[in-house]
């Protein structure tokens, strides 16, 4: 059961992910949530190998905030490419 919650989030994600690269833009987005739930998920990642090590059991919770951790990421790069006033939108538009 634990392993079909990496698809279940997967499938929130994407229209998300659709609607930043459509619009190109990421201004009614805040990255300081998403920079949260990076944390939040990172941590429970490290939760989750903690208990591996100690139980000897726990890879579904493991791919579970792993994956989860991984699709935050993608959406905080993408939140980050397509702000406005951001490091690679400077660069790009005097480069």
């Amino acid at each position: 059961m634990q392993i079909s919650v990496p698809l279940m989030t997967l499938g929130g994600y994407i229209p998300q992910w659709k609607k930043l690269i459509r619009s190109k833009s990421s201004k009614d987005i805040s990255l300081r949530t998403w920079l949260i739930w990076m944390a939040s998920t990172l941590f429970g990642t490290f939760y989750a190998v903690i208990q591996l090590l100690i139980n000897g059991r726990g890879w579904p919770l493991i791919i579970s905030t792993a994956s989860t951790f991984l699709f935050v990421t993608i959406t905080v790069g993408l939140v980050l490419v397509y702000r406005k006033g951001s490091l690679s939108f400077q660069v790009a538009k005097t480069g």
